[in-house]
């Protein structure tokens, strides 16, 4: 039987999710959308990884494409080693 890791949204960077995944494993990642709390599913099946929400089932050909969505929908939260965006400068 395969792991199954509870998280809020951005407890986990994408990274840390990738690795639950590979380990066979699934994250379920509560949310918040329009009041209501839902929960989206991550999970990687014969070499496809899913992100199943309650409106579609997403699903991706590689690590890169996963990250990416994890990423554009703020799922994961930022990795560390990531340099923060410089502010705008005003002259």
């Amino acid at each position: 039987m395969s792991t199954i890791k509870r998280a809020s949204r951005k407890e986990l960077t994408a990274t840390e999710i990738l690795d639950v995944l590979e380990d066979g494993g699934r994250v379920v990642i509560e949310v918040s959308i329009l009041g209501k709390t839902t929960n989206v599913v991550i999970r990687k099946h014969e070499g496809t990884y899913y992100c199943d929400t309650p409106m579609k089932l997403l699903t991706h050909d590689s690590r890169e494409e996963l990250r990416d969505c994890l990423e554009q929908f703020r799922l994961a939260k930022r990795e560390s080693n990531v340099e923060p965006e410089p502010a705008s400068v005003t002259p």
